[in-house]
């Protein structure tokens, strides 16, 4: 079963991953030139309960490439990130959408 849900987290953490680069680069490319838009930036912490290292560095990873992110400071013991963020109104969703958009795919993959 578990390799089965490997299976599908593959393909799955990719396809979001590529969706939301898509919609992250128009977002990032419409506050660069559209007219002037006020933006929230914000460094948010997002504590993750992944414990491999090679789990926690992907999910780093994946929210540096997303334009309009970036991940600044992975905590010594690995269950902090440190993420910068372009437009962040409401940080609380912001942190829920990482974690709906890449941490869950990633925990399957590390199960």
């Amino acid at each position: 079963m578990k390799a089965i849900r490997r299976f599908v987290a593959v393909p799955a953490l990719l396809l979001v991953f590529l969706w939301d680069l898509v919609v992250s680069s128009f977002r990032v490319a419409a506050i660069v030139l559209g007219r002037p838009v006020r933006t929230h930036p914000a460094i948010l912490v997002l504590v993750t309960d992944l414990r491999r290292p090679w789990a926690v560095a992907l999910l780093a990873y994946l929210t540096s490439l997303t334009p309009g992110s970036t991940c600044l400071h992975v905590s010594d013991d690995r269950c902090t990130l440190y993420l910068h963020v372009l437009d962040a109104r409401d940080p609380a969703a912001t942190i829920a959408r990482f974690r709906r958009l890449y941490e869950r795919w990633v925990k399957v993959l590390e199960a």
